[in-house]
């Protein structure tokens, strides 16, 4: 989904852009192979990977983004702290190959587009 749902990156951008301009805290991160999945193996087994969860606090915002994404499956889960909910079951770094043959009239984004959305050590809810 990292390098294939062009859309998903102008999505998260403008929305972390509009939060920039209102000084509101985000509430939404990417979590490459979340720790979460291991309690869900039905759902698990169905999953490409590797494996990303988007993850907010925000659920009309989830769910407005579930529209706009293809080949997405949602949920809630309850975690006991904010780092359970954004462990992660790998390192935080992906590289996917270039295509061979790029037709579209832009340039395909560049793996770690998505490094501004991945939790860090400080990150609060």
């Amino acid at each position: 989904m990292l390098d294939e749902e062009e859309h998903f990156q102008e999505l998260l951008a403008e929305r972390l852009r509009n939060y920039g301009e209102k000084n509101k805290e985000q509430d939404f991160w990417l979590i490459i192979e979340p720790k979460f999945l291991d309690k869900f193996p039905a759902i698990t087994k169905r999953l490409k990977r590797p494996a990303v969860a988007l993850v907010s606090t925000n659920a009309p915002w989830i769910r407005f983004m579930k529209l706009r994404l293809d080949r997405v499956l949602e949920g809630s889960f309850e975690a006991n702290n904010f780092e359970e909910a954004l462990a992660s079951n790998s390192p935080a770094s992906l590289e996917f190959n270039k295509p061979e043959k790029w037709t579209a009239p832009y340039p395909k984004y560049e793996s770690g587009w998505w490094d501004p959305y991945l939790p860090t050590k400080s990150s609060e809810v």
